[in-house]
């Protein structure tokens, strides 16, 4: 009998504790993705006394700290406001619940797990603590006060100082919660967050484009050059350190290492028809950006290109001289460019979209006496959650580049590629990629791959045929 009395007990304080004629029911902690340093405390809390009592605070040895907070809708934005104090009158009930208060727990000493049983010490005014067994839960299967939290949308934005909750976090676990991996840029992250990434790009092109036709050979012989370019690759190794300093700003930084493979063709004169290939490598030019939240859904971009790389890159030519590459051929630009972007992105229930814009506006000119004209991008994408862990995403990319600015004084008239006004083009490109959340980790892995579907060039110039890029980053 006393083995059966203290069973019925203790299955009783599972779902309800009673100190005095104060009784909590129904503790839950809603179950948040790995290493996440907040979540939230959901109860029922009943006065049956004759009195009011006051709830000011709770503490808990599995939490660095924690707070009553409440959610307020203000237009479309549900704020989240810190309370000092709850009050709860003589013979009423107060519901701790999502879209209301609810304790905000934040700082977990170490990763909780579901089904684990966590005490949390509610503080009253009145000098009761009362240690309540909260059990975690997977926010999927909670429901609270008849709310389903996996179909309740308006717990989609919620505003913390600035910081938007709610889905927030199980957004972040979602495979296509990053951009494809093509997509240039960043996003913000979690606050104190640091966040490492390697990408390879490799591009194929051919030549050669005119307006929006291909040209052959014949036609660039017609234009005075004794020499056409066939065939490029652009290999590049970029590497990149991200550091979250606040809810609202991010900084980057980005090193490429670059390898540059070009095939020439003689195409009058003597040695006619004979092939030469040249070659480039090295380490590409720095960049340094700011990310600023400036929405929930949107980030600005401000970065700076330092010229660390060489603008003079140099090989042998046909006849065995030692000779300044044309202007595709270096690794670098040489000149200070800045860079100012925009990206946006909405991630709905069972899909995502986004778009992005860049312009580079390149300053001053190089050693050389040149520059690389300005640069403008846009991208979109939708992207489709096919599993916990996989992503699919279509994309188009836009870009338009203006011709070359100044003249290299070790310039040649042999070859288009040195003519510095057969840069320019606009170019549309269409894209599948691929994402992957590793489980149980902050690592992803990337992949997007695409072709141009539409180009006007002014020519002959070289033109892509094929490019891919493949992306790892972890979180830290």
């Amino acid at each position: 009998m006393k083995q059966i009395f203290c069973i019925a007990t203790f299955l009783f304080t599972l779902n309800t504790a009673v100190a005095n004629d104060v009784s909590i029911e129904n503790p839950i902690i809603r179950l948040m993705p790995l290493n996440a340093k907040m979540t939230a405390g959901y109860f029922e809390l009943s006065n049956k006394s004759k009195n009011e009592e006051v709830l000011i605070g709770a503490k808990s040895n599995s939490f660095k700290n924690i707070e009553i907070h409440e959610s307020k809708k203000d237009g479309d934005v549900m704020k989240m406001l810190r309370r000092n104090s709850v009050s709860i009158k003589s013979k009423s009930d107060v519901k701790f619940m999502p879209m209301g208060l609810h304790l905000m727990l934040m700082n977990p000493v170490k990763n909780i797990d579901e089904n684990q049983e966590i005490v949390i010490t509610l503080i009253f005014e009145s000098g009761k603590n009362l240690d309540i067994n909260f059990l975690v839960k997977n926010m999927n299967e909670m429901k609270i006060a008849k709310m389903d939290m996996e179909n309740d949308s308006q717990c989609s934005d919620m505003d913390m100082g600035g910081m938007k909750m709610g889905n927030m976090m199980k957004n972040m676990s979602r495979p296509d919660y990053a951009f494809p991996v093509g997509v240039k840029g960043g996003k913000n992250m979690m606050p104190k967050k640091i966040m490492f990434g390697y990408k390879y790009g490799n591009m194929d092109m051919g030549c050669c484009k005119d307006s929006t036709s291909t040209v052959g050979q014949s036609f660039i012989k017609g234009l005075g050059f004794t020499m056409a370019p066939i065939d490029m690759e652009m290999d590049m190794h970029m590497f990149s350190a991200m550091y979250a300093v606040n809810n609202k700003f991010t900084v980057m930084s980005m090193l490429p290492y670059v390898k540059k493979e070009m095939q020439m063709q003689k195409i009058s004169g003597m040695n006619t028809g004979k092939l030469h290939n040249t070659s480039s490598t090295g380490i590409g030019d720095l960049s340094i950006a700011g990310l600023y939240k400036y929405s929930g859904k949107s980030t600005i971009k401000l970065s700076l290109s330092l010229p660390t790389a060489d603008d003079d890159e140099k090989d042998l030519n046909m006849m065995g001289a030692l000779k300044t590459l044309p202007y595709p051929m270096q690794i670098g630009s040489g000149t200070y460019d800045v860079t100012l972007g925009y990206s946006y992105q909405n991630i709905n229930q069972d899909w995502s979209y986004g778009a992005q814009l860049n312009f580079v506006k390149r300053f001053d000119y190089n050693s050389e006496d040149w520059k690389y004209g300005d640069r403008r991008e846009a991208s979109l994408w939708v992207a489709k959650p096919i599993s916990n862990f996989f992503s699919f995403s279509l994309g188009l990319d836009a870009e338009h580049q203006d011709n070359i600015k100044g003249k290299s004084s070790q310039r040649n008239n042999n070859t288009p590629t040195w003519n510095e006004y057969y840069h320019s083009h606009f170019r549309v490109s269409a894209n599948i990629g691929l994402n992957f959340r590793l489980p149980k980790s902050k690592s992803r892995i990337g992949l997007q791959c695409g072709k141009p579907i539409y180009e006007d060039v002014d020519g002959p110039q070289m033109s892509p045929d094929f490019k891919c890029n493949f992306g790892v980053s972890t979180m830290m």
